[in-house]
């Protein structure tokens, strides 16, 4: 949610000055379909870059994107694309029949990208970096559309009508971001969400500007430079008449539907509920109720009140649906090896346990149960994103909508799983790429990226380093998942007694590299690389694992990083003094005699003496300063190091034009020190000219450009 700072706008005290705002519609470049002849050919930076997401843009557990229209027979979704040159989302409210054949029309396009926030620690609100499922939900007489915009400065709701006879119109005027809504019975009014409580604080911390901020737990430098909210918020409820405008307290049976009451003898741990037809119910509840992180299995309650149970084999349950006619009860399921697999169960009532209907290593997102079938949006390693139809009764399947039908002519690299059992007996996988034009006996550089390892081979963490793009170019891409915690830790009843868990003897970064080394391994074994020239990426925890690896291997010759460093000063300082208390509460030490000793295994500061790696930074500005101790060290004994800092963003990294840059720079990286490649376009020759100065950069005469030339003269 966005914090409304009006009196903090203004906080620096250097000259700025913003580019103007281009009004250009993000939507054009994506309206003509691409000229194309038969052959297939590689992947561009643009197409990774501008690929349709509908709901999350990671391949995990979500509300549903799809909405169905009460007579079941239409779908309404929202298509997204970045568009790079124009910094900007192009955003597409689509809707066409459920049954296919034609294709979608659209109702309405435009608005800022909504961003999700969260709770972190103390504080309230922190603004993510992915994007919030807009899930368009249909009037009851199925009319109107209503869905979530925001042209401004906060997110409505806005109404369209289903024929596309109208234009939008905004239906909602609340003085916060709407969270979430729901339609009353009758169709004439909506119920919204709202969080005013942290608006009310943004206020308060603005006015305690003018007598200047005490630096104390509000505070996290690498988020804001000033205090924020950390009391608590509830939701308020308000149910808006649509013909009037007039706007009142919602009642408890309205709340209810934004807010589902738990079944009756539910326990109050259940993670979700549905009910069902003449007093029956299903709900996923943990199967080890004392342990935070306990799977999730499935119980099922008869209408005669008669409970059944169903844990290990159910264990990892997502989403649950009542069939149409109340006779099944259906559940997506992540199971399998290291939990690399959706798996679809049906439950029918009388029958003591589920059967497995299918099982795949595809994701599932957002799937939503229309008559007698599951909309989901699928995709695999090597298909992005598509919106399916599943027979929940038999798992056959049917294309409804690609969006990213463009990527049919696209050749991409095929890949092979590996599954393995590290030394701490945790099950991991990860996933190799090839280059396209792999052939046997080749053997390639190869680039780890991590750390997880679903859906469509894009990005990963973050969608952070270009898997297809990195692939295209020659390397082979390992992508490597990360292990579940090791048993001790994932046994844990609380944050807290996880957190110790996972820092005593740093169990937890070696159970990591436990994988990464046993999965690299499988890479060579093989036959398909050059184990002499192999790097690394890292992100977010993938950062330490990066750290770790450079330091207690001698596996990588380079390595590319979207955030730095977890150390030992500028780490702590910048994060700030909520963190850093919990950092000791689990068992880190902060500045204090000893704490070198501590750090010794996982930091940069302590072993640059040891290190000889090219390290490549590129962060958001949100947390640069993290990492400032370890550029200045480093750079100060010369070793080979660049940071970026990209303006504007939080951790996870979301404007268009950045994520565009961040691909090219980083697959140039590992291009330039593990192939003595360039891109020799002369507006790359200052990058260049900085990467060859560094220390062991290859030489000018070993240097060739992409299409073979020598780069000098």
């Amino acid at each position: 949610m966005n914090l409304l700072f009006a009196a903090l706008v203004a906080k620096t005290i250097v000259p700025t000055l913003e580019l103007p705002e281009t009004h250009a519609d993000p939507c054009i470049s994506f309206s003509e379909p691409e000229a194309h002849s038969g052959a297939l050919r590689l992947i561009r930076t643009s197409d990774l870059v501008g690929l349709a997401d509908i709901g999350r843009s990671d391949p995990y557990e979500s509300p549903s994107p799809f909405g169905i229209s009460p007579d079941g027979k239409q779908i309404a979704f929202v298509v997204r694309r970045a568009n790079a040159a124009e910094n900007k989302y192009c955003q597409q409210l689509m809707v066409m029949p459920i049954g296919g054949g034609n294709a979608p029309r659209e109702l309405d396009r435009g608005g800022a990208l909504i961003r999700n926030d969260f709770e972190l620690r103390k504080f309230v609100s922190i603004m993510a970096g992915s994007a919030k499922v807009i899930t368009p939900r249909w009037s009851p007489d199925g009319r109107r559309i209503a869905f979530l915009k925001q042209p401004g400065k906060t997110s409505q709701v806005w109404l369209v009508h289903s024929e596309g006879d109208k234009p939008a119109s905004r239906a909602t005027n609340m003085p916060d971001n709407v969270d979430d809504f729901a339609w009353t019975e009758s169709g004439e009014a909506l119920v919204v969400a709202t969080r005013p409580g942290i608006r009310i604080q943004a206020e308060a911390i603005a006015r305690e500007a003018r007598s200047g901020f005490l630096f104390d737990e509000r505070f996290a430098p690498d988020k804001a430079d000033f205090p924020i909210p950390i009391e608590p918020v509830t939701y308020a409820y308000n149910t808006i008449e649509l013909v009037t405008g007039k706007t009142r307290q919602s009642t408890p049976a309205e709340i209810a539907k934004l807010r589902p009451e738990r079944p009756e003898g539910a326990p109050r741990n259940i993670r979700s509920s549905v009910n069902g037809a003449g007093g029956v119910a299903a709900w996923r509840e943990p199967i080890h109720p004392s342990e935070l992180l306990s799977p999730t299995g499935l119980t099922l309650k008869q209408a005669d009140g008669r409970i059944l149970k169903c844990e290990e084999r159910c264990s990892g349950t997502k989403q649950l649906w009542w069939s149409v006619d109340g006779s099944s009860l259906y559940a997506i399921q992540k199971t399998g090896w290291g939990g690399s697999q959706t798996a679809l169960l049906r439950w029918k009532r009388g029958a003591a346990a589920p059967r497995q209907i299918m099982i795949t290593d595809d994701a599932l997102v957002g799937c939503e149960l229309a008559g007698k079938e599951l909309i989901c949006a699928r995709e695999g390693a090597l298909r992005p994103r598509r919106v399916v139809g599943i027979n929940p009764d038999t798992g056959r399947e049917r294309l409804i909508h690609d969006p990213n039908s463009a990527f049919g002519r696209i050749k991409l690299g095929k890949t092979q799983r590996f599954k393995f059992r590290n030394s701490y007996g945790v099950e991991s996988y990860a996933d190799l790429v090839l280059p396209p034009h792999h052939r046997a006996g080749e053997k390639h550089p190869l680039v780890v990226v991590q750390y997880h390892s679903e859906g469509f081979l894009r990005g990963s963490t973050g969608n952070e380093f270009p898997i297809q793009l990195l692939a295209a170019k020659g390397f082979a891409v390992l992508s490597f998942a990360r292990p579940n915690f090791v048993p001790a830790a994932m046994a844990g009843k609380t944050e807290l007694e996880i957190g110790k868990a996972n820092r005593a003897d740093w169990i937890d970064r070696r159970n990591v590299h436990s994988s990464l080394e046993m999965a690299v391994e499988q890479a060579i074994n093989s036959g398909t690389i050059d184990s002499s020239r192999m790097g690394i990426t890292g992100f977010s925890d993938g950062t330490a694992t990066t750290q770790w690896a450079l330091i207690n291997s001698s596996l990588f010759k380079v390595a590319a990083l979207g955030t730095c460093c977890e150390d030992m000063w500028a780490f702590p300082i910048a994060a700030g003094p909520t963190f850093t208390q919990y950092g000791r509460e689990i068992g880190y030490r902060f500045f204090e005699p000893g704490v070198e000793d501590h750090w010794k295994p996982l930091s940069l500061l302590l072993n640059v003496d040891r290190i000889n790696v090219p390290i490549l930074i590129q962060s958001p500005d949100s947390e640069y300063e993290g990492g400032l101790d370890v550029l200045e060290l480093y750079k100060h004994r010369g070793k080979a190091i660049e940071l970026y800092v990209l303006a504007g963003e939080p951790h996870v990294k979301y404007q268009p034009a950045h994520r565009r840059a961040t691909y090219e720079r980083s697959t140039e990286w590992f291009q330039f020190w593990l192939m003595q490649r360039t891109n020799c376009d002369p507006a790359k020759a200052d990058q260049y000219a900085r990467w060859m100065a560094m220390k062991d950069a290859p030489k000018a005469e070993e240097l060739r450009c992409e299409n073979g030339a020598s780069v000098l003269p």
